[in-house]
C-alpha cells in the first residue's frame, strides 16, 4: 500500500465496511486484527454495527503496512506498535444528538511482554521424509545456514 489513504475530513467514526474499503482488506480480516490488537476493539452502533473512531483507522492502515508491505508477523507489528499507541474505543453512536456528550478518554494499557518461543530440539527438527525436488535448494541454503550460525557460535564461546 505505496499510496497515502487520506480520510475523509469531518468524520469521526466510520463502519466496518468504510474502514475495510479504505484499508483494502477484508471484513473478516478487520475482525481478526481486533482480536490481536486491543487497541482496534471496536465499539457497536445501536444496529450492533462495529464502529471505528479516527485514531483506530489510523492504527488499522499502520497495521496494514507493517503486515503487507514490511512484511512482519503479527507479532513483529503488536512489538512495532508496542505502546505508541493507547487503548481507543470509540463511543456508541449516541441515539439522539441530545444524548451526545464527550467522552472522557480510555486509560492507556500496559503492553505485554511477548512470550518466549519455545525451544525445539535437534530430534525434533529432523524430518523424515526427503524433500521434494523443487526444496532441495532451499533446504541446501538452511543446512548451510545452519553450519555457519554453529561456526559463529562455537568462535563467539571461545576465551
Amino acid at each position: 500500500m505505496a499510496d497515502q489513504v487520506v480520510l475523509p475530513e469531518g468524520q469521526d467514526s466510520f463502519k466496518l465496511n468504510e474502514v475495510c474499503k479504505l484499508a483494502n482488506v477484508q471484513p473478516y480480516m478487520l475482525r481478526f486484527w481486533g482480536t490481536e490488537f486491543e487497541q482496534l476493539e471496536a465499539a457497536k452502533s445501536g444496529t450492533g454495527q462495529r464502529l471505528y473512531s479516527r485514531d483506530q483507522v489510523e492504527l488499522i492502515l499502520e497495521i496494514r503496512r507493517l503486515l503487507f508491505d514490511e512484511g512482519l508477523t503479527i507479532a513483529g507489528a503488536r512489538k512495532r506498535i508496542g505502546a505508541h499507541h493507547a487503548v481507543v474505543r470509540p463511543a456508541p453512536a449516541p441515539e439522539s444528538v441530545a444524548e451526545a456528550a464527550p467522552v472522557a478518554p480510555a486509560p492507556v494499557a500496559e503492553p505485554e511482554p511477548e512470550p518466549e518461543l519455545p525451544r525445539i530440539s535437534r530430534r525434533a527438527a529432523v524430518v523424515d521424509r526427503p524433500a521434494a525436488a523443487d526444496l532441495q535448494p532451499l533446504v541446501t541454503t538452511l543446512k548451510d545456514v545452519r553450519a555457519e550460525v554453529a561456526r559463529i557460535v562455537a568462535e563467539l564461546k571461545r576465551p
